[in-house]
């Protein structure tokens, strides 16, 4: 037995990118498991022995912080959203196609900052600082998505009622509206149902004239 994964001897590797590969491997397990997944899981995921974590993060918070930045990170979505809407022209399209990135974005964010609040939840009161307020990555991730959901309607202003950064506001309330933690499953609505609901209250109407 001679893999890493066996003898929980961690192969040799530089400190970033033994931090990343940690943070590779615990969305998926939060995924699955929630806040509920052990060091040990994570441990056996990376292929590293359970100590090794503990060299790159002071405490399972600080991961699942780590974690969390990893996942919102805004250069990430940008480039995953420009890709997708490459050759894309139609308004509708071009929403339906933000909204399936979000969507789909959302949960894995949703999962992450699930798992961090109830990690510090379920530690005594003052034994882990963290500022009031939410942390800087997250004020950094919503202005950057409502950036790039500006730029997604701005083309379009024409057929909008409202302004681009408004429309792009009221797109990102719908989506991460519908991932509220207590929501029930069939209470989800779709891309596709967010799209519509959206178009139909901010698109223009043809006068009589026009009809």
């Amino acid at each position: 037995m001679t893999s890493s994964r066996r003898t929980g001897r961690a192969a040799p590797m530089a400190p970033d990118d033994r931090r990343r590969a940690i943070v590779d491997v615990v969305v998926p397990l939060l995924l699955q498991h929630g806040g509920g997944v052990t060091t040990k899981q994570i441990a056996e995921a990376a292929g590293i022995a359970e100590g090794t974590i503990f060299r790159v993060f002071p405490d399972k918070a600080a991961l699942l912080m780590a974690a969390a930045a990893e996942t919102m990170d805004p250069a990430a979505g940008k480039a995953e959203l420009a890709d997708a809407l490459a050759g894309v022209t139609d308004l509708r399209e071009r929403v339906l196609v933000a909204t399936e990135r979000m969507h789909a974005r959302s949960e894995r964010v949703v999962a992450v900052m699930m798992a961090l609040r109830e990690v510090w939840m379920s530690q005594p009161p003052g034994s882990h600082e963290h500022p009031p307020g939410p942390p800087q990555f997250v004020l950094d991730s919503h202005r950057a998505l409502l950036d790039r959901l500006t730029e997604v309607f701005e083309p379009h202003r024409d057929e909008l009622t409202v302004e681009p950064r408004k429309a792009a506001l009221l797109l990102r309330t719908l989506v991460l509206g519908v991932r509220h933690p207590g929501a029930e499953p069939e209470q989800m609505l779709t891309p596709s149902e967010i799209t519509d609901a959206l178009l139909g209250g901010i698109r223009t109407r043809p006068t009589r004239q026009e009809a």
